[in-house]
């Protein structure tokens, strides 16, 4: 493996972007997919993936699914870790607003020193999930295994209470989108499907009543209740 540094971030992003490709679905992770996921285009991303190919970090052919080496999946698992407490970071202290949680972090994920993340995981007494309920990895790469359900799964013709549990890495207009409307974990809801041939879900909350598309709808994890929000 060349070993080089990646003070730019490219590289723990592509990491990233696999990892929760396939943390949130068992579809192959496809250069596509990955492209949609990065909002890249399709070009670019393939020479990228060649090169962490060649890095040793992902198996990848041609026209065929990509997918994380074990030394390819500990790395994504590091930069998934310090992600995810950057978060922690810039809601507990810093009060950033929720929607812009993702991107900051981003953007402060290369210049962050190991030594940094320990006293932040320290000083917020060791968190376990981020403000968007996904669970935080250990340092050496074990991750709890969500039991929630995406929301589409759990729609039903008749109204279903749930509760919302986690989001799963979305663009900012989809977090603008879900947090000007109290949609974020935690937040009670019935929901009920609007067609059986498209993800369109109702939803109605304390705060909220209107239509979920499958941008929105996609990216939202939640767990049945039996107790109606009203």
């Amino acid at each position: 493996m060349r070993g080089k540094s990646d003070r730019s971030g490219t590289r723990a992003r592509y990491l990233r972007a696999i990892w929760s490709l396939t943390e949130n679905s068992d579809a192959p992770v496809t250069v596509t997919g990955l492209a949609g996921a990065l909002r890249f285009v399709p070009g670019s991303v393939s020479e990228q993936v060649k090169r962490l190919a060649e890095d040793g970090l992902v198996n990848h052919e041609r026209y065929k699914s990509i997918s994380l080496t074990p030394t390819g999946r500990l790395e994504s698992m590091r930069a998934v870790r310090t992600n995810r407490i950057l978060r922690c970071f810039l809601h507990d202290v810093l009060d950033l607003p929720w929607s812009e949680l993702a991107a900051n972090a981003d953007a402060l994920e290369a210049s962050s020193s190991p030594r940094f993340l320990q006293r932040i995981e320290a000083s917020l007494d060791q968190p376990t999930h981020d403000p968007y309920g996904q669970p935080i990895p250990t340092p050496d790469g074990r991750i709890e295994t969500p039991t929630d359900i995406p929301l589409r799964e759990l729609a039903r013709p008749r109204w279903a209470p749930v509760k919302i549990t986690r989001i799963a890495d979305a663009p900012l207009e989809t977090l603008v989108f879900l947090d000007e409307r109290h949609l974020r974990p935690g937040t009670w809801l019935d929901i009920q499907a609007c067609t059986a041939e498209v993800d369109i879900i109702e939803v109605r909350s304390a705060e909220w009543h209107g239509t979920l598309l499958p941008a929105g709808a996609g990216v939202l994890h939640a767990s049945l209740h039996d107790e109606a929000t009203g």
